[in-house]
């Protein structure tokens, strides 16, 4: 693995590891505050949007390392992660199932945005613990060989 993909991967993993870190803040977070609270509201939406564009990097990333192709769609780039041995197929669709939150976000009203949100908060804490402990996985393996 070439240096500059070995920084920028570290990087990306660093932010992602640091984001997760947040998650017991926003569990808590109501319809209530999210309704009425525009910083709160911001704040959950960022988090969320960080933790999905780092696993995008992420992937982007560790497939240009192995010299995969990059594909079209976020989502299938993030599903394409499972090409790469340390990224099993089951996991990478579910976290690529995710993306489209992105879109979401930006796109859709507060009670349909709120109910995904709900769902990403109360349902992927260990999923992405999950992904992180793999890109770390493949960095350690990289570095080994």
């Amino acid at each position: 693995m070439r240096k500059e993909c070995l920084f920028r991967l570290t990087r990306h993993i660093t932010f992602l590891e640091d984001e997760l870190k947040d998650h017991e803040k926003f569990k808590l977070l109501s319809w209530e505050d999210y309704n009425h609270d525009r910083s709160k509201r911001r704040d959950v939406e960022r988090w969320v949007e960080n933790i999905v564009n780092s696993c995008i990097d992420i992937a982007k990333t560790i497939l240009t390392s192995e010299g995969l192709p990059i594909a079209d769609t976020y989502k299938e780039i993030v599903a394409s992660l499972s090409l790469v041995p340390e990224f099993d197929k089951e996991t990478m669709e579910k976290v690529s199932e995710w993306v489209r939150l992105r879109n979401i976000i930006v796109h859709e009203y507060l009670d349909i945005r709120w109910s995904f949100i709900k769902k990403f908060v109360l349902e992927t804490k260990t999923l992405y613990e999950d992904f992180l402990y793999r890109a770390k996985k493949y960095i350690e393996i990289k570095m080994k060989g």
